[in-house]
């Protein structure tokens, strides 16, 4: 044999025996630290590992993350060379072959109608089990009712209904009751529903509610009530078409709130209670000139959250605002950072919300696409008394969306004209500006005299 052949063979067998050390270097790892790294894959590739040589045989049987999602079943592992079992088969093997007695995450999604009886039973093994966290997605003709071991569970401290399941709140009163967490999903509730359940969960810090309302039938009345809730999320939708009938009414009455945000493609009626420790609020709400909700909703929704000290508004808040804001609008004493999406519409109001934001010290302007409208809805619209948060508080200010129009330079120069205390504007600019016209805004944005000799323009 050549010298040659002698050196491809040996550095062959060298690879080969450093590709075994690094093998036998994860096998050698404890079930534990393998466990914590297999916690990151779906619970079939994980059960897959056990084909992969005896010490991975029963290593996935020691798992406390167990994910299960039946879209994921027409790949599904057989236990070292067993034939593919159903979607049933592997979630009752898994289960009963996994030896914790305690696991922290239970994920079960069933796009596919299951025997109601087996489902009950998984849940209830998770709730045994001690699982911290459940999150599950059952897709049924009909509401399923959620298993009574789970009501009383004192493990579970995260809980997510992707789906809309039968709830009954226990007679005792307490419902969830170490859940902080909670993520329901709720097609044209009954008004009972929302009334008794979140008042009945004595540890609620977390709440996300996302509701599908139709035309037909009552009202629909949510009602939020927890001492305990700090932040809460609310989106609702509607089934029917834009100019939909249908009608929702909302009552928060919650003292630790913090952080409210409101997602709707209708404006419902809203009456809030004791936010005394509100402090971020984000209002996404489509109103348009279809509407056909009095815009008026808009100016009592924000005063009723005047306290927060943080306000995010869509353009759709932004135009119910501008359509309600000539007959009166709330003080925003409270108010220190402010976003807003601005397109055609809403720039009458603008300076309204301003002048009404004393304390104000951010300022943010996401400029969307414009819409077919007349040169004369567009830009800035300057008012009679230039507001005093500019005069003596605004520090930062960014403008987002910039492409170089006429009515954007004279938005910049009234801002660095009267902002005294500004120290920084930020104008980023949209993607489809190019190199040259970049360099003409620039050259135009720099030569703006401003207010604030310690103001820094950053252009990105």
């Amino acid at each position: 044999m050549s010298h040659s052949a002698l050196r491809v063979r040996k550095s062959k067998r060298f690879m080969q025996n450093q590709t075994e050390v690094k093998a036998d270097r994860i096998s050698a790892l404890p079930d534990s630290v393998l466990c914590h790294i297999l916690s990151y894959l779906p619970t079939k590739n994980v059960v897959a590992t056990s084909i992969l040589a005896r010490r991975w045989k029963l290593v996935w049987t020691s798992l406390q993350k167990l994910y299960f999602d039946d879209r994921q079943s027409r790949r599904l592992p057989g236990m070292m060379g067993d034939p593919m079992p159903r979607f049933e088969d592997f979630v009752e093997r898994v289960l009963t072959g996994t030896q914790p007695t305690n696991i922290t995450t239970f994920f079960m999604h069933c796009s596919r109608p299951v025997d109601l009886s087996s489902f009950h039973l998984w849940v209830c093994s998770a709730v045994r089990r001690n699982a911290r966290e459940i999150e599950l997605y059952l897709d049924q003709n009909h509401r399923v009712e959620l298993p009574e071991e789970l009501y009383v569970s004192p493990s579970v401290e995260v809980l997510k209904l992707m789906s809309d399941f039968l709830i009954k709140v226990p007679a005792g009163g307490t419902c969830f009751p170490n859940v902080k967490i909670l993520t329901v999903q709720l097609e044209s509730p009954e008004n009972t529903l929302t009334e008794k359940l979140f008042c009945s969960c004595p540890s609620l810090e977390e709440l996300s509610i996302q509701a599908y309302l139709n035309d037909e039938g009552p009202t629909t009345k949510f009602v939020i009530s927890s001492s305990t809730l700090k932040r809460c999320t609310l989106w609702v939708a509607t089934e029917g078409e834009m100019f939909t009938q249908a009608e929702y009414k909302v009552r928060i009455t919650t003292p630790s709130l913090e952080r409210l945000h409101i997602m709707s493609d209708i404006f419902g009626k809203f009456l809030v209670h004791d936010l005394n420790s509100l402090t971020d609020v984000i209002l996404d709400i489509v109103y348009g000139e279809w509407s056909r909700v009095d815009p008026n909703r808009s100016i009592q929704l924000l005063q009723q959250l005047n306290n927060t000290t943080s306000l995010t508004v869509s353009y759709g808040m932004l135009c119910a605002l501008d359509h309600a804001y000539h007959k009166w609008f709330p003080a925003l004493s409270h108010l220190q950072h402010l976003e807003v999406a601005v397109r055609a519409i809403g720039w009458a109001v603008l300076p309204v919300i301003l002048s009404s934001s004393v304390h104000l010290q951010s300022l943010v302007l996401r400029k969307q696409s414009r819409f077919a409208v007349t040169e004369e809805q567009f830009g800035w619209i300057e008012g009679d008394i230039v507001p005093n948060c500019l005069l003596e508080h605004v520090k930062k200010i960014e403008i987002t969306g910039v492409e170089g129009d006429e009515d954007e330079l004279i938005l910049v120069e009234y801002l660095l004209k009267y902002s005294s205390v500004l120290e920084v504007m930020v104008i980023f600019f949209k993607g489809s500006v190019s190199k040259l016209e970049r360099r003409d805004i620039e050259r135009s944005i720099l030569q703006v005299q401003r207010a604030s000799h310690r103001c820094k323009l950053e252009l990105v």
